[in-house]
């Protein structure tokens, strides 16, 4: 009996430390997981927030953008309809108008950061909402080679007229000299330099217009582009990360 109550004894004695160290491994795998979860929840707030960066600086060009792009269509609207004798200016501010066709700067966008992601398998962190938003902004963004090609055409392959409508429109020291000191300023050609009369019998032929016109569409498709595609969604993808933030803070 003695030696049974002893066997008892031990027995349960040894079940007690198997729990124990059964709990004290849970306990301690737990703990890991929590580490883990931790870890990457960290991983995934500062790739969010790098995301958001890199979104925030492309925010900022395409608003710079816009901005001139939309100056730039409208003063050509005002152009348009001058020459075709829907309205009146005055000849100085058509000069200006039709020498600052174009936007001023050609813009390119970020995107160091989501293809890092992408690659490093960290993209898959984040959300399907984020996930998919982002891979709709990666698409839309392609779509720029349509616009960009059609700028081209009229740029490239019209060059020679692009260059005629240039020669008689606009500064040539727009490009060289004052502005880049790259070289000393050039003098235009007397065959390009009118006269009021002149630039406004230009101005109103149906051959500028038609340059003009082809402009106006290649540049405000840009802008319709640009306003309602790539920065809208480019915001509303902040939007979104700003949420998410918010949400793994509460």
């Amino acid at each position: 009996m003695l030696n049974e109550g002893k066997t008892t004894k031990y027995f349960k004695y040894a079940i007690g430390e198997i729990i124990l160290v059964v709990i004290g491994i849970l306990i301690a795998l737990q703990i890991n997981n929590w580490n883990e979860n931790r870890k990457q929840e960290i991983s995934k707030q500062n790739l969010m927030l790098s995301l958001k960066k890199e979104f925030l600086i492309n925010q900022n060009v395409l608003n710079r953008y816009l901005a001139g792009l939309h100056k730039n269509n409208a003063q050509l609207n005002k152009v348009l309809n001058f020459s075709a004798g829907a309205i009146e200016l005055p000849v100085d501010s058509v000069r200006l108008y039709v020498s600052e066709v174009g936007p001023e700067f050609q813009f390119s966008i970020l995107n160091s950061v989501f293809e890092e992601a992408i690659s490093s398998g960290k993209f898959e962190m984040l959300s399907d909402s984020l996930k998919q938003k982002l891979s709709l902004l990666k698409d839309y963004s392609k779509s720029r080679d349509f616009i960009e090609e059609s700028n081209e055409n009229i740029n490239i392959n019209n060059s020679n007229e692009y260059i005629d409508f240039g020669l008689h429109t606009e500064d040539l020291n727009k490009y060289v000299g004052n502005n880049f000191y790259t070289h000393s300023s050039i003098a235009k050609h007397p065959y390009f330099v009118k006269n009021d009369d002149e630039f406004i019998s230009y101005i109103k032929s149906p051959d500028t217009y038609k340059k003009l016109f082809k402009n106006y569409i290649a540049y405000n498709k840009d802008e319709i582009w640009v306003k309602y595609g790539l920065l809208r969604l480019t915001t509303e993808t902040i939007d979104l990360i700003d949420r998410e933030l918010n949400e793994d803070e509460l």
